[in-house]
């Protein structure tokens, strides 16, 4: 699957990063040979193409050497330590945890706007009665309320 969506740059990019574990940019120029400017751009889009898939992730080094703004590079699995658990979550569940805690993030969502935000072929419906019953969120009129402006009132 990798090979039908990643060029070879960004394929030879996502395996060096997963050998190393942690590498900084400019190590991983030097690396991959690719230090000449012509190769900035490439270089550059390959790594964003990556991180936008949520492959790696790159951190801004904390002790980087005078005048050097490079991140260091990994995989979300180093980053992790592969400390999430790999349980199969059903779909319709995950659609309640999603808008769960999107509400509670949002704190205060117009009902009637909810339905807008996903692009789900779920009944949205459904899902909002489920988290109204399990007092995830709570229902103000035309407003969905995050739970935790209901525990500070008690």
């Amino acid at each position: 699957m990798k090979r039908k969506i990643f060029s070879d740059l960004e394929q030879r990019l996502l395996e060096t990063i997963e050998a190393e574990g942690l590498i900084r940019t400019d190590r991983l120029r030097k690396k991959l040979r690719l230090e000449g400017k012509a190769n900035n751009s490439k270089f550059h889009r390959s790594l964003s193409k990556l991180e936008s898939y949520a492959l790696i992730v790159g951190v801004e080094d904390p002790h980087p050497e005078r005048h050097m703004h490079a991140n260091i590079w990994q995989t979300w699995d180093t980053r992790t330590g592969r400390r999430i658990s790999r349980a199969v979550l059903p779909y319709n569940e995950a659609i309640v945890k999603l808008l769960e805690k999107t509400i509670d993030a949002c704190v205060l969502a117009r009902e009637d706007q909810v339905s807008k935000w996903f692009e789900w072929s779920v009944d949205m419906e459904a899902v909002r009665e489920r988290s109204l019953l399990n007092e995830a969120f709570l229902r103000a009129g035309p407003y969905l309320v995050s739970s935790r402006i209901h525990d500070l009132n008690n």
